[in-house]
């Protein structure tokens, strides 16, 4: 044998062995995971490259490869048994839907039946997520801003009466929803928890990775190694492709340098992409009756880029992906509905009266010091003032309304929202450099008030999603506008529950089971959360600019 041929010949076998080895360890994660091989080209591949190998021992071992990487990734998967799924997507508008043309979101549409669900003031996501899941307004469930945990909710959610009536509960990054409880099911927190707590415990791989800012494992880095991470991951259900495009992004990251706008649009969807591996796989492992999935991208990526669609269109092409993807887990007769917390639009404002954002850590240190304790979120140009004690609602009122400017002129325009809540806009939104340099609120610079900045040109409008599908609901119609107090009605008629004489709202396309029982609040007396960490996660809330920095 020639030197030539024995070097091709060692050459082959040792691709053929790392081949061999390789598909062992992808045989190895898709007996943890069996979503985990869903990279199926890659064995044409093999076979190709067995082809154009001379030496027959390198041909075997890269056919064994092949055959074994196969196998692997052949695990055939019927439909779940969930009766119905609630799909959130953060923020989203039929604006950009419809214009898109998303195909998953246009099989819905043909398929069932769809409305514009109407948002309600103050208009940001924890107390309109968890007025959509109650199907009662802030005021009665007692969540006012960002600052609050599960155990601030008063009053009960559609998961906890569905569990309470026997139905197995998967919920997946609802918000307000930390600390966790255990449920027969599954239960991960949204992006405001402050640790990592799930359960089952084993899936908190996933708050772990999203805590370490980004995918940078600075913020929780004590708890796992990076191969300890990453096979926790596995065995939570990310899949092949994910990682592969996770490491991509590494290099990419390091080499290239991205500009903002592309490591936003990077991390939010690789954020989507790993959320809905595990979600699928947890449905499939945990068998829920009711399950619940939120995405968040098209709300994130809205406020920072709605100026710039080509961003903002890639996380609406995500959801409408993710859905088709949950919609081939369900069996036909399972009910899906989708719905959005509010919807979206661009900056109010031009000129000067809209390269400005209000600032809120001053005025809540100073809120709490003088009149009441205070959570102060913005959204946009909007502030919402949550106050800790709802009693304390006219003397805050008061106080904000006394605030002015250097020339008198009341600082705030001060929205009475009622239940401990309070919404405020600037009165004079013409913020100017030598404005900042000069005037005050209420005896103070106003630099501690407001700020000059061009970051964010998307904002909350009230006309968000609705859409159901499955069985009993109409094909190819389109309701009247709904309300966020009607989805739990909806949801819990859906799942044959009555709803209570205190949610205000209907049910939407489900016919409503009668007679209406008087409260379900009693079912949180007995119910025993896990343990957690205090506050929430401040550096989420800084990167969405609903704090400053």
């Amino acid at each position: 044998m020639g030197s030539g041929r024995l070097g091709a010949s060692i050459g082959g076998r040792l691709l053929g062995i790392v081949a061999l080895l390789g598909s062992l360890a992808v045989t190895a994660a898709d007996a943890r995971n069996p979503f985990f091989n869903d990279l199926g080209p890659a064995m044409l591949g093999g076979a190709l490259l067995a082809f154009f190998l001379r030496d027959r021992v390198a041909r075997i071992l890269v056919v064994a490869a092949t055959v074994l990487w196969g196998v692997s990734g052949f695990s055939p998967r019927g439909p779940v048994d969930a009766k119905v799924v609630v799909l959130g997507v953060d923020g989203a508008t039929f604006d950009v839907i419809d214009r898109l043309g998303l195909p998953n979101f246009k099989a819905l549409a043909d398929e069932g039946t769809r409305a514009t669900l109407t948002s309600m003031e103050p208009m940001f996501s924890p107390l309109l997520w968890t007025t959509i899941a109650s199907g009662r307004p802030p005021a009665e469930h007692g969540v006012r801003g960002f600052h609050v945990a599960s155990t601030d909710c008063d009053v009960a959610r559609f998961w906890d009466i569905a569990e309470d009536r026997g139905h197995r509960v998967g919920l997946y990054k609802w918000l307000v929803d930390y600390p966790p409880r255990e449920v027969a099911g599954f239960w991960v927190p949204s992006w405001l928890a402050p640790g990592p707590e799930t359960w089952p415990a084993e899936l908190s791989y996933v708050k772990e990775l999203e805590l370490s800012k980004r995918l940078r494992r600075k913020q929780v880095a004590a708890r796992h190694g990076t191969v300890d991470l990453v096979w926790g991951l596995v065995g939570a259900g990310v899949r092949l492709t994910t990682l592969v495009r996770a490491v991509a992004w590494s290099v990419e990251e390091r080499v290239l340098h991205p500009k903002p706008a592309r490591a936003n649009l990077v991390m939010q969807t690789m954020r989507g992409r790993i959320d809905r591996d595990v979600f699928i796989a947890q449905l499939h492992a945990r068998d829920p009756d009711l399950a619940t999935f939120t995405y968040y991208a098209t709300d994130g990526l809205a406020h920072l880029y709605w100026d710039q669609p080509e961003i903002v269109e890639a996380a609406y092409w995500q959801a409408d992906a993710i859905l088709g993807d949950i919609r081939a887990q369900l069996s036909p007769d399972a009910r899906l509905i989708v719905v959005s917390d509010h919807g979206f639009k661009a900056m109010d404002g031009t000129g000067l009266a809209g390269q400005f954002a209000p600032l809120t850590e001053r005025l809540r240190a100073r809120l709490t010091a003088e009149v009441a304790a205070a959570d102060v979120t913005k959204v946009g140009h909007k502030l919402t003032v949550g106050l800790e004690d709802p009693a304390q609602q006219a003397p805050a009122v008061a106080w904000l309304a006394a605030l002015r400017d250097a020339s008198g002129e009341p600082f705030y325009k001060v929205e009475d929202l009622g239940g401990g809540t309070i919404g405020l806009t600037l009165a004079d939104e013409q913020i100017t450099v030598e404005r900042l340099a000069g005037d005050t609120v209420g005896g103070e610079a106003v630099t501690g008030y407001v700020k000059l900045t061009d970051a964010y040109t998307g904002t909350h409008e009230a006309r968000g999603i609705f859409y159901a599908v499955g069985a009993g609901v109409p094909a190819g119609a389109t309701i009247a506008p709904r309300d966020l107090v009607d989805i739990a009605p909806t949801v819990l008629a859906a799942l044959g529950i009555p709803a209570s004489l205190e949610m205000l709202g209907s049910a939407a396309v489900f016919p409503e089971v009668t007679p209406r029982v008087a409260d379900w609040d009693g079912v949180l007396l007995n119910l025993a959360w896990l343990g957690g960490e205090d506050g929430q996660n401040e550096e989420a809330l800084k990167a969405l600019g609903y704090i400053e920095e």
